[in-house]
């Protein structure tokens, strides 16, 4: 059979039209394969995690308001697990209680500022202290990042317990939280532990008093 019949014979038509169908589905499929991995790169990047950062002077203004400036706690971020158990504030306790920020008296901005707070009607360890307290302040340490000059905020708060111990006396035993400052706008701030926005296992929700 010569070269020439081969190529227009039946047999020789069908083996190129498979080779052709072959050629097209291979084509869709490395297609179809870029496409999803496009689609993969998009999705990552959507669900990329934002890093905490810290704050300059003129974004703490949202803080103080250049004076001074009063918040609920909102929200106490914490563990499922513990949310019930009465050695830990909740929630519900710190909700009618005010705190308020003031702006720093030092111009540098390094120092501990007190903070402020009025608390409400609202116990969080009345199931076993007789009387409770609570202490905040403020510390800002000044730091250049990328030529900038940004301040590390981190909020402390000394919880006390208070129980009168007749006849020995009154004990009082007292925990301390600190947290630095991750998320700030006009209207809310977030004190936690966390390294990525949303992250946070432990920390503090706040929400600007609408006078």
């Amino acid at each position: 059979m010569s070269a020439s019949s081969l190529r227009s014979s039946p047999l020789n038509k069908k083996i190129t039209i498979k080779k052709m169908k072959t050629y097209k589905i291979t084509k869709l499929f490395f297609s179809l394969c870029f496409l999803l991995a496009l689609a993969s790169c998009e999705s990552d990047d959507d669900l990329q995690a934002i890093r905490a950062t810290d704050f300059t002077k003129a974004e703490l203004m949202k803080l103080h308001g250049g004076s001074d400036k009063s918040w609920k706690l909102t929200e106490i971020i914490i563990p499922e697990k513990f949310r019930d158990d009465p050695a830990f504030m909740n929630t519900t306790c710190v909700a009618d209680d005010i705190y308020t920020f003031s702006v720093p008296t030092s111009e540098l901005y390094e120092s501990t500022i007190e903070v402020n707070i009025d608390l409400g009607d609202v116990r969080c360890f009345e199931t076993y202290s007789d009387a409770e307290s609570f202490e905040g302040k403020l510390l800002y340490d000044p730091y250049t990042l990328n030529g900038v000059e940004v301040f590390k905020t981190t909020f402390f708060l000394d919880e006390c317990r208070i129980t009168n111990n007749v006849p020995v006396g009154t004990t009082t035993w007292c925990f301390e939280d600190n947290y630095p400052l991750v998320e700030l706008t006009d209207d809310r701030m977030v004190f936690s532990n966390a390294i990525f926005i949303g992250e946070q296992t432990f920390g503090f929700v706040f929400e600007k008093i609408n006078e």
